[in-house]
């Protein structure tokens, strides 16, 4: 029974396709563009505070079409787990996909909690499975201990600084810049909720930096 725990492939792990035809993937462009508006809508608004929610499905939808939209952010992921799946639960996000262990094809999963740490959202993995096994965290094979060190504006246009190595917190900065309109902006708050991420963002006023690279 034990190998089968291992070889199972948990229920809710189901990856969206890449959609076949090109009217369903711009459906999926159109989409993270939609939500993009309603963030610069948000922090333009002048209201202060609010809360801004990326749902579970919408997610899965990027990613799965994440190498025509953003290259970079595949590089965040393990390159050893192909087709990843987000699931948002109670205070935990998981990231699953298949890994390639030669004899076999299993899926792991990695339970990764968010914390607020002063400024800084600070992102750790606290278990990992393979199929509904628990296994060592220190699985080098998956590279979770292996630091990552992105200046701003490097992953995405005005991203956050990111640093350290999932093993022990990964590190974003709370602070950024939003390009569509030239606001800065703090997220004060992460919770994870069942299949919605809940960001509590301040917007900061807006700023049109020359160079944003060389301010601090």
């Amino acid at each position: 029974g034990s190998m089968y725990a291992y070889l199972r492939t948990p229920g809710w792990y189901d990856p969206p396709d890449i959609p076949a035809d090109k009217q369903a993937r711009q459906s999926v462009r159109d989409n993270l563009i939609a939500a993009e508006q309603a963030f610069t809508e948000n922090l333009r608004s002048g209201r202060g505070p609010f809360t801004y929610r990326i749902f579970q499905d919408d997610l899965n939808g990027w990613i799965t079409m994440r190498r025509e939209i953003y290259p970079l952010i595949d590089e965040l992921a393990p390159p050893q787990l192909a087709d990843p799946f987000v699931l948002l639960r109670n205070g935990v996000i998981t990231v699953a996909g298949r890994y390639d262990g030669g004899l076999f094809d299993v899926v792991l999963s990695i339970d990764i909690t968010p914390t607020m740490k002063d400024d800084t959202l600070v992102l750790t993995a606290t278990s990992v499975r393979c199929g509904s096994a628990p296994i060592p965290l220190d699985l080098g094979d998956i590279g979770l201990g292996e630091v990552i060190e992105r200046d701003r504006e490097a992953t995405w246009p005005g991203s956050p600084r990111i640093t350290g190595a999932f093993s022990t917190g990964l590190e974003l900065e709370a602070r950024a810049w939003w390009k569509n309109g030239g606001i800065d902006y703090q997220v004060r708050d992460v919770r994870v909720e069942p299949g919605m991420l809940c960001l509590e963002i301040e917007p900061l006023g807006p700023h049109w930096p020359n160079g944003r690279s060389d301010q601090d």
